[in-house]
């Protein structure tokens, strides 16, 4: 929802490509002006976020959108294996 520090990236995902949101989540970015100071760290080398990139950008994307509302997503069925290869490679388990 983002805070006096950094705004919210939600409602940057209203004009935001893909491409920029990866940039802007794995190497953070400063927005700096005499009236303030916006700061997001980067998250690149975080394996909670970089293995995520695709469902946090899908999530915030339907956020910007009103398409779903900030509540906590429901469960979900289990992964497929494959699926859950990818996860387990990307977080470093074997």
């Amino acid at each position: 929802m983002g805070s006096s520090y950094a705004p919210a990236l939600k409602d940057s995902l209203q004009t935001m490509s893909y491409a920029d949101f990866l940039g802007v989540v794995a190497s953070g970015r400063r927005n700096v002006s005499a009236s303030q100071q916006n700061v997001m760290p980067a998250f690149g080398d975080n394996p909670n976020v970089a293995c995520y990139m695709d469902d946090l950008y899908i999530y915030l994307r339907a956020r910007a959108h009103d398409a779903v509302g900030r509540v906590r997503p429901a469960k979900h069925e289990d992964k497929p294996p494959a699926a859950q290869q990818a996860e387990d490679s990307c977080m470093g388990k074997r």
